[in-house]
Protein backbone atom coordinates (compact mmCIF):
# COMPACT_ATOMS: atom_id res chain seq x y z
CA UNK A 1 0.00 0.00 0.00
CA UNK A 2 2.78 2.46 0.86
CA UNK A 3 4.64 1.58 -2.33
CA UNK A 4 1.47 2.15 -4.36
CA UNK A 5 1.06 5.58 -2.75
CA UNK A 6 4.68 6.71 -2.66
CA UNK A 7 5.52 5.62 -6.22
CA UNK A 8 2.34 7.32 -7.45
CA UNK A 9 3.28 10.55 -5.68
CA UNK A 10 6.86 10.42 -6.94
CA UNK A 11 5.75 9.66 -10.49
CA UNK A 12 3.01 12.26 -10.73
CA UNK A 13 4.25 14.87 -8.23
CA UNK A 14 6.08 17.11 -10.68
CA UNK A 15 3.26 16.98 -13.23
CA UNK A 16 0.76 17.77 -10.47
CA UNK A 17 2.82 20.71 -9.16
CA UNK A 18 3.20 22.18 -12.65
CA UNK A 19 -0.35 21.67 -13.94
CA UNK A 20 -2.37 22.12 -10.75
CA UNK A 21 -0.25 24.32 -8.48
CA UNK A 22 1.38 26.72 -10.98
CA UNK A 23 4.98 25.67 -10.32
CA UNK A 24 7.46 26.04 -13.15
CA UNK A 25 9.01 22.75 -14.26
CA UNK A 26 12.35 23.72 -12.72
CA UNK A 27 10.75 24.92 -9.49
CA UNK A 28 8.71 21.72 -9.15
CA UNK A 29 11.61 19.41 -9.99
CA UNK A 30 14.11 21.02 -7.63
CA UNK A 31 11.63 21.59 -4.78
CA UNK A 32 10.19 18.09 -4.86
CA UNK A 33 13.62 16.46 -5.16
CA UNK A 34 14.99 18.35 -2.16
CA UNK A 35 11.83 17.72 -0.12
CA UNK A 36 11.85 14.01 -0.99
CA UNK A 37 15.50 13.62 -0.06
CA UNK A 38 15.41 15.55 3.22
CA UNK A 39 12.08 14.23 4.45
CA UNK A 40 13.12 10.65 3.73
CA UNK A 41 16.50 11.10 5.38
CA UNK A 42 15.04 12.45 8.61
CA UNK A 43 12.00 10.18 8.46
CA UNK A 44 13.94 6.94 8.09
CA UNK A 45 16.14 7.76 11.09
CA UNK A 46 13.26 8.96 13.24
CA UNK A 47 11.03 6.04 12.27
CA UNK A 48 13.68 3.52 13.22
CA UNK A 49 14.30 5.20 16.56
CA UNK A 50 10.59 5.52 17.43
CA UNK A 51 9.86 1.95 16.34
CA UNK A 52 12.66 0.51 18.45
CA UNK A 53 11.46 2.50 21.46
CA UNK A 54 7.91 1.23 21.00
CA UNK A 55 9.21 -2.33 20.56
CA UNK A 56 10.57 -2.19 24.12
CA UNK A 57 7.02 -1.86 25.44
CA UNK A 58 5.03 -3.91 22.92
CA UNK A 59 5.87 -7.01 20.87
CA UNK A 60 4.15 -5.19 17.99
CA UNK A 61 5.72 -1.79 18.69
CA UNK A 62 7.35 -1.52 15.28
CA UNK A 63 4.01 -2.15 13.60
CA UNK A 64 2.44 0.61 15.72
CA UNK A 65 5.10 3.02 14.45
CA UNK A 66 4.35 2.11 10.83
CA UNK A 67 0.57 2.42 11.19
CA UNK A 68 0.70 5.70 13.11
CA UNK A 69 3.17 7.20 10.64
CA UNK A 70 0.94 6.39 7.66
CA UNK A 71 -2.07 7.86 9.44
CA UNK A 72 -0.12 11.00 10.35
CA UNK A 73 1.09 11.39 6.76
CA UNK A 74 -2.39 11.24 5.22
CA UNK A 75 -3.77 14.64 6.31
CA UNK A 76 -0.57 16.39 5.24
CA UNK A 77 -0.76 14.77 1.82
CA UNK A 78 -4.38 15.83 1.48
CA UNK A 79 -3.42 19.34 2.58
CA UNK A 80 -0.72 19.45 -0.11
CA UNK A 81 -3.11 18.13 -2.76
CA UNK A 82 -5.88 20.59 -1.85
CA UNK A 83 -3.91 23.76 -1.07
CA UNK A 84 -3.40 26.56 -3.57
CA UNK A 85 -0.44 28.08 -1.69
CA UNK A 86 2.92 26.78 -2.91
CA UNK A 87 4.49 27.04 0.53
CA UNK A 88 1.70 24.95 2.07
CA UNK A 89 1.96 22.40 -0.74
CA UNK A 90 5.69 22.02 -0.10
CA UNK A 91 5.34 21.96 3.70
CA UNK A 92 2.58 19.35 3.46
CA UNK A 93 4.69 17.18 1.17
CA UNK A 94 7.70 17.51 3.47
CA UNK A 95 5.80 16.45 6.59
CA UNK A 96 4.02 13.66 4.72
CA UNK A 97 7.30 12.41 3.25
CA UNK A 98 8.84 12.45 6.72
CA UNK A 99 6.11 10.20 8.12
CA UNK A 100 5.81 8.02 5.01
CA UNK A 101 9.48 7.07 5.25
CA UNK A 102 9.22 5.89 8.87
CA UNK A 103 8.34 2.37 7.72
CA UNK A 104 11.62 1.46 6.00
CA UNK A 105 13.59 0.34 9.05
CA UNK A 106 10.72 -1.09 11.11
CA UNK A 107 9.32 -3.26 8.32
CA UNK A 108 12.72 -4.88 7.75
CA UNK A 109 13.12 -5.42 11.50
CA UNK A 110 9.67 -7.00 11.74
CA UNK A 111 10.51 -9.39 8.90
CA UNK A 112 13.71 -10.33 10.70
CA UNK A 113 11.84 -10.75 14.00
CA UNK A 114 9.30 -13.07 12.41
CA UNK A 115 11.57 -15.22 10.26
CA UNK A 116 14.43 -17.58 11.10
CA UNK A 117 17.87 -16.03 10.60
CA UNK A 118 18.65 -18.21 7.61
CA UNK A 119 15.62 -16.72 5.82
CA UNK A 120 16.23 -13.03 6.56
CA UNK A 121 17.52 -12.11 3.10
CA UNK A 122 14.94 -14.26 1.35
CA UNK A 123 12.05 -12.84 3.36
CA UNK A 124 13.14 -9.26 2.64
CA UNK A 125 13.59 -10.19 -1.03
CA UNK A 126 10.10 -11.68 -1.25
CA UNK A 127 8.68 -8.65 0.55
CA UNK A 128 10.43 -6.24 -1.83
CA UNK A 129 9.36 -8.25 -4.88
CA UNK A 130 5.71 -8.30 -3.81
CA UNK A 131 5.55 -4.65 -2.78
CA UNK A 132 7.25 -3.42 -5.94
CA UNK A 133 5.12 -5.64 -8.17
CA UNK A 134 1.83 -4.51 -6.66
CA UNK A 135 2.95 -1.00 -5.73
CA UNK A 136 4.30 -0.42 -9.21
CA UNK A 137 0.71 -0.44 -10.45
CA UNK A 138 0.06 2.79 -8.52
CA UNK A 139 1.22 5.26 -11.16
CA UNK A 140 -0.76 3.42 -13.84
CA UNK A 141 -3.95 3.44 -11.75
CA UNK A 142 -3.50 7.10 -10.79
CA UNK A 143 -2.84 7.94 -14.45
CA UNK A 144 -6.01 6.16 -15.56
CA UNK A 145 -8.02 8.01 -12.91
CA UNK A 146 -6.44 11.24 -14.15
CA UNK A 147 -7.52 10.42 -17.70
CA UNK A 148 -11.07 9.69 -16.58
CA UNK A 149 -11.44 12.48 -14.03
CA UNK A 150 -8.36 14.43 -12.91
CA UNK A 151 -4.96 13.93 -11.30
CA UNK A 152 -6.08 15.44 -8.01
CA UNK A 153 -8.62 12.64 -7.52
CA UNK A 154 -6.04 10.05 -8.53
CA UNK A 155 -3.60 11.29 -5.89
CA UNK A 156 -6.36 11.39 -3.27
CA UNK A 157 -7.06 7.73 -4.02
CA UNK A 158 -3.34 6.99 -3.58
CA UNK A 159 -3.62 8.57 -0.11
CA UNK A 160 -6.66 6.39 0.63
CA UNK A 161 -4.64 3.30 -0.33
CA UNK A 162 -1.96 4.34 2.16
CA UNK A 163 -4.59 4.70 4.90
CA UNK A 164 -5.83 1.20 4.03
CA UNK A 165 -2.25 0.01 4.52
CA UNK A 166 -2.21 1.58 7.97
CA UNK A 167 -5.45 -0.17 8.84
CA UNK A 168 -4.02 -3.48 7.61
CA UNK A 169 -1.23 -3.01 10.16
CA UNK A 170 -3.92 -3.36 12.84
CA UNK A 171 -4.55 -6.85 11.48
CA UNK A 172 -0.83 -7.61 11.75
CA UNK A 173 -0.94 -6.42 15.37
CA UNK A 174 -3.81 -8.83 16.01
CA UNK A 175 -1.80 -11.74 14.60
CA UNK A 176 1.28 -10.83 16.62
CA UNK A 177 -0.79 -10.58 19.79
CA UNK A 178 -2.34 -13.97 19.05
CA UNK A 179 0.72 -15.91 17.81
CA UNK A 180 3.68 -13.87 19.00
CA UNK A 181 6.34 -12.68 16.60
CA UNK A 182 6.91 -16.17 15.24
CA UNK A 183 3.98 -18.20 14.01
CA UNK A 184 3.97 -21.75 15.44
CA UNK A 185 4.15 -23.20 11.92
CA UNK A 186 7.61 -21.65 11.51
CA UNK A 187 8.96 -23.45 14.58
CA UNK A 188 10.24 -26.37 12.50
CA UNK A 189 12.35 -23.99 10.38
CA UNK A 190 14.46 -22.74 13.29
CA UNK A 191 17.47 -24.89 12.57
CA UNK A 192 20.22 -22.45 13.54
CA UNK A 193 21.46 -21.73 17.04
CA UNK A 194 19.71 -18.68 18.43
CA UNK A 195 16.66 -19.03 16.20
Amino acid sequence: CITFSSVSLLTWGTDFAVNYKDFSLREASVSLAVISLLSALFGVLTGGFVADRLQRSFSYGRIIAIAVAFLLAAPFLLLAIQSEEKSIVLAGLFVAGFFMSWYHGPVTAVLHDMMPRRAHATSVGVYMFATQLVGGLGPHVVGKISDLHDLQLGLQIAVAVMVCGALLMLLVIRFIRRDGLRHPTLASFHAEPGD
